[in-house]
């Protein structure tokens, strides 16, 4: 598979032309680009600074691009990790444009781009999570040898996934001074600040009855902003114990519980913009961003319209 053609380029006739560059520019690159980004935005721009590094040794030219091209493509099966392993290529060139004013740089820039390749057609995600699943689950980590007090944030935090519809990375971000704020509201409802979500929404998530009494419990004799949830522990449990699904291949992981979420809520009829604002999911059209605006109680009354009488344990 080749991202180039022949004539592309009269600057690039030759298949000798080559432009160099140091480590150093990929790291002075990194830091800018990744500067005022997260933690692991800016990881993910090292990662693919390396992959420039060891793939081009330090030379632009067609052919040590041509194997970029297809390193990344056997690489990445997802079109979205591709785009950014190109997107990131590409902006270091613009980079190293700037700063050498090199004419062929351009060149290369113009004719680097992700090849296009045939979308495998996929219309519903493999994975039925269902309650008996997180019933199954809750089980085993309760008849488990853990201390009882890993026993119980593992169950709280399983429960709130499961309940609340959150990315894991998000879970793992909340603070007990903000349950505890939760905690005094009427209705009770958790406020996800916009730095602790995946694409910056300031969102509610409404705290199920069925969560109170392990969230009460939980956060007792406790106050701060240390993470309520050791979700690093319970992933390494279930690691090494894992849990087979009913109706899916594979075994259960912690972001299954926000596709529970997300399932449960299409089965009950809770399938509105409230579900989606709680989730912070398929929020970013112009009809979001100009119109919308949600109220705690109003989003906690629909929420529990629906899931008020869901059960898991």
């Amino acid at each position: 598979m080749r991202a180039f053609h022949a004539n592309s380029s009269p600057i690039l006739e030759k298949e000798g032309q080559f432009v160099e560059f140091s480590q150093l520019d990929l790291v002075e690159f990194s830091n800018i680009r990744g500067k005022y980004l997260t933690k692991n935005a800016h990881m993910r721009i090292k990662q693919i600074t390396s992959f420039i590094w060891n793939i081009c040794k330090g030379r632009l030219s067609r052919s040590t691009l041509d194997n970029l091209t297809e390193f990344y493509m056997s690489k990445y099966p997802s079109e979205s990790a591709r785009e950014k392993c190109f997107n990131y290529t590409r902006a270091f060139m613009k980079y190293l444009f700037k700063i050498r004013m090199n004419t062929n740089i351009l060149s290369f820039i113009a004719i680097f781009e992700k090849p296009k390749s045939r979308r495998e057609t996929k219309l519903l995600t493999s994975r039925i999570i269902i309650q008996e699943d997180i019933k199954r689950t809750l089980d085993k980590i309760h008849n488990s040898t853990l201390p009882e007090d890993k026993k119980f944030n593992y169950e709280s935090l399983i429960l709130f996934l499961s309940y609340g519809g959150q990315r894991v990375v998000t879970a793992s971000r909340l603070t007990v001074n903000q349950f505890k704020e939760a905690m005094q509201q009427n209705p009770k409802v958790l406020t996800v600040e916009a730095e602790q979500d995946k694409i910056r929404l300031q969102h509610y998530v409404p705290l199920h009855p069925v969560f109170l009494p392990y969230l009460e419990k939980l956060i007792e004799g406790k106050t701060g902003t240390s993470a309520l949830f050791d979700y690093l522990g319970l992933q390494r449990w279930l690691k090494f114990h894992p849990i087979t699904l009913n109706h899916t291949k594979g075994k259960l992981e912690l972001k299954d519980l926000r596709k529970f979420f997300e399932q449960k809520s299409d089965e009950i009829g809770f399938n509105d913009a409230n579900k989606n604002f709680i989730m912070s999911h398929g929020v970013s059209s112009i009809n979001w961003t100009s119109y919308k605006q949600f109220l705690p109680e109003n989003v906690y009354k629909r929420y529990m319209d629906c899931w008020g009488s869901v059960e898991i344990v």
